[in-house]
């Protein structure tokens, strides 16, 4: 069973390459047309809470091939560990904490676009939304921002986790929203996934948004050019409907620690904790750091030398889920 599986997804590569290559050559073929000035174009990556947009982002940003990139970065939560995340790689990196860009930081998200417009300095540049935002109301503010175009809406589905929240009522819609929006979707961490899983992620998105292009991509390698050009010569994006925005609660704890990670591992393993994401750093009881990624029911600690704060931003859909959460945290330091 697993062979014509494995088949699939190797002719989708071989297809991919090809793809890419006619990509790369439409990107210089349109640079040596003309030296008249276009609209700068803009990128706008969406998906899920810990769907794998910031690997993403890094990896193009590491890997630009020629094109000078700036980045626009929105956190959930009062500190910026996504955006601490993409610093190193890019001196053009722009933060919108503490919200969803398509509501209160609408405007604040244009201005920022057309004083990158009017420098002339970048090619592209690449916006990670948070998680729980409307690509199609982020999408209305870079088709109104002067001197600004919509290049493309690419989707982050997380291959372990989409048939979780495809199948949970409180976030299935936003879900549904992100990937019906998508030119592209990218299924990420197909690396941690059997073939079956995979397969099942692939059809999962195929009956969620008929016709839509899907790439699976391990630890956020993807090609730039396919990733900055998502569609073709920019689109035009309206709102056919009335869509609720997805309100989640944040905290934040500062500081994070003293916890022993295995201590911290066995909690996050047996507690019933809902939470949709944490991020962030920890120390432990010798003041080393620790970076921690929760996702839902899965979590990873790994030991980060150069993790710039200590403090973790917790997130869930209501304020008790939260508080649970944060006082199942504080309950290690006092064991």
């Amino acid at each position: 069973m697993s062979q014509p599986i494995k088949a699939r997804f190797d002719e989708l590569d071989s297809a991919w390459s090809r793809v890419v290559s006619t990509l790369n050559a439409s990107r210089h073929h349109d640079q040596e047309k003309s030296n008249v000035q276009t609209d700068l174009a803009v990128t706008l990556l969406t998906g899920f809470l810990g769907s794998g947009k910031t690997t993403i982002l890094r990896h193009a940003l590491e890997r630009p091939q020629g094109l000078k990139i700036a980045a626009v970065v929105n956190d959930v939560g009062e500190i910026e560990v996504d955006a601490h995340l993409v610093a190193a790689e890019t001196p053009s990196r722009i933060s919108l904490a503490n919200g969803c860009v398509c509501c209160a930081l609408a405007d604040d998200l244009s201005n920022q676009l057309e004083t990158l417009a009017r420098t002339g300095d970048y090619d592209v540049v690449i916006i990670e939304a948070t998680g729980v935002a409307d690509p199609i109301s982020v999408a209305q503010a870079i088709h109104g921002t002067n001197g600004c175009h919509l290049d493309g809406i690419v989707a982050v589905a997380d291959s372990r986790s989409l048939e979780e929240q495809l199948g949970n009522h409180h976030t299935a819609s936003l879900l549904h929203r992100q990937l019906q929006a998508a030119h592209l979707v990218v299924l990420s961490k197909i690396d941690l996934v059997n073939e079956d899983i995979r397969q099942t992620a692939h059809d999962l998105v195929a009956k969620a948004a008929p016709g839509s292009r899907i790439l699976p991509v391990e630890r956020g390698q993807i090609d730039v050019n396919v990733l900055c050009g998502a569609s073709d010569k920019g689109v035009s994006i309206t709102n056919s409907e009335n869509f609720s925005n997805f309100d989640v609660v944040s905290t934040v704890i500062n500081p994070a620690g003293p916890w022993d990670p295995i201590h911290l591992g066995n909690a996050l393993e047996q507690s019933d904790h809902q939470l949709l994401r944490a991020k962030g750093w920890f120390d432990d009881q010798h003041g080393n750091r620790y970076h921690l990624e929760v996702v839902g029911r899965r979590w990873s600690i790994e030991q980060s030398s150069d993790g710039p704060f200590q403090a973790l931003v917790l997130i869930g859909l209501d304020q008790i889920d939260v508080d649970a959460a944060a006082a199942m945290l504080a309950g290690i330091t006092k064991s």
